[in-house]
């Protein structure tokens, strides 16, 4: 997913800021407050244990090292991650450091093994050696959770984006495990993008271990964009395509293999309610969706009134997304779907509306692609193209994020679970108003 995929000049920009002014927020909030925090960390053991708190982030959200295996234990290969005392001997893939194209290329195959980096409960470790994400992405969020919870752990677990969320949550489960004091406490989740997904499929298996779950922006039905991009080529979206491979180096055909990108393929039911376009007449549908529309009921008016474009069926769709990935791959990607998905095809997502304790922080008001359309090139080719509107985060559409439903069509009781906010897919782990609400519903 583009933002995702790789945060463009403007984010990095605002994230840093974002840093800095939290930092004098902090300073000018807490001042005073430092000897009271120490005393609540020393005070933890006579208390008893706490319930720790883990933030998972999305795709690419995760820095990724190389390391010779040999200095690598077995409980770090169960948890994806080496220890940071290990970080000397590593090498740091994502984001890269070095501008060969070859090497790169080769370090970021998925065939590579590549490992996460644990710095264990972060109050222990100094907040500017703190590994808060690709270019401290994470950093804002982390630091409000740290500041909010002096007396709590907090955690931050970092994965292997590339690969299949099923093999990430197992080794999700291992991390768990070795944090939870053998099964004393349960934990508190909160996730971001596809580390929702990740969750959903850990609560499939292991609900019980987790008392609080916050989601924010998470594609639980998947993204049309992850597909769209792939299929037309560009693999993260226009200015994200050329920073990746002009400033990096990074292949498409190396991409193409990832199966985390894979898997936020949009569902049958974000498709049946989204449904793709074929394009009858091009000059009109060039005119019309040129135009920005608030929701894809008003577009899709426009398009059918005009005679421009018409509906297709989901399974067309899925048939053009299995010639794209070809036969073997897309049976091998609805194999691992089936684990977090409820059915081996793309009929429903994981439920967690019912899972009591649950938040689902979404933002909306920003163009999203929401769904796409196949139309013939001046070669007579046919190719696809993106439908947006601003039912979404930029990233993710609402009704993806809202698990197939729309807000105002919500029974009372799952609504309150949702919180609304105006933002971006990235700029909800920085939004001062999502992260208080993230926070006062952590607290006990």
């Amino acid at each position: 997913m583009k933002a995702d995929i790789s945060y463009d000049i403007i984010s990095v920009y605002l994230i840093r800021r974002g840093i800095i002014m939290t930092l004098i927020k902090n300073l000018l909030d807490k001042k005073g407050e430092t000897e009271k925090a120490s005393s609540q960390k020393k005070s933890t053991k006579a208390e008893g244990y706490k319930r720790p708190i883990i933030f998972i982030p999305g795709i690419t959200g995760s820095e990724l090292f190389s390391i010779d295996e040999k200095y690598v234990d077995d409980f770090e290969r169960s948890t994806g991650m080496i220890s940071k005392d290990k970080e000397g001997f590593a090498k740091r893939i994502w984001i890269p450091l070095v501008n060969d194209v070859g090497e790169i290329n080769q370090e970021l195959n998925i065939n590579n093994e590549l490992y996460g980096l644990q710095e264990g409960d972060l109050r222990n470790s100094r907040i500017f050696d703190r590994h808060t994400g690709p270019a401290s992405a994470n950093a804002v969020l982390l630091n409000a959770l740290l500041l909010k919870f002096p007396d709590r752990p907090i955690y931050q677990f970092s994965y292997d984006w590339r690969k299949t969320n099923t093999l990430t949550c197992k080794k999700l489960d291992s991390f768990i495990k070795s944090i939870n004091h053998g099964g004393r406490v349960k934990v508190d989740i909160v996730a971001h993008s596809m580390g929702g997904i990740v969750s959903a499929h850990y609560f499939r298996e292991h609900d019980k271990r987790v008392e609080k779950y916050v989601s924010l922006c998470t594609p639980y039905e998947g993204a049309p964009h992850a597909y769209n991009q792939m299929s037309s080529g560009n693999i993260f979206g226009n200015f994200k395509d050329i920073v990746l491979e002009k400033l990096f180096g990074v292949e498409k055909d190396v991409v193409y293999a990832y199966d985390g990108l894979v898997e936020l393929y949009p569902t049958t039911q974000m498709l049946k309610a989204y449904p793709y376009q074929w394009v009858k007449d091009k000059k009109t549908f060039e005119k019309v969706v040129s135009k920005k529309y608030k929701n894809y009921e008003d577009l899709i008016m426009q398009l059918h009134n005009l005679n421009a474009a018409e509906d297709i069926k989901p399974s067309k769709v899925q048939k053009e997304i299995k010639n794209y990935l070809g036969f073997t791959r897309y049976e091998e990607f609805l194999s691992k779907a089936k684990n977090y998905r409820k059915y081996k095809s793309f009929l429903h997502s994981v439920s967690l509306l019912n899972r009591p304790k649950s938040m689902f922080i979404v933002a909306d008001g920003t163009q999203t692609q929401v769904s796409g359309c196949y139309i013939k090139d001046e070669n007579d080719k046919i190719i696809t193209r993106e439908l947006v509107t601003k039912e979404g985060d930029g990233l993710v559409p609402l009704y993806s994020a809202c698990m197939g439903y729309k807000l105002d069509e919500m029974p009372k009781e799952l609504r309150e679970k949702f919180k609304v906010f105006k933002g971006t897919h990235p700029g909800m782990l920085m939004d001062l108003r999502a992260l208080d609400s993230v926070c006062k519903f952590l607290k006990d």
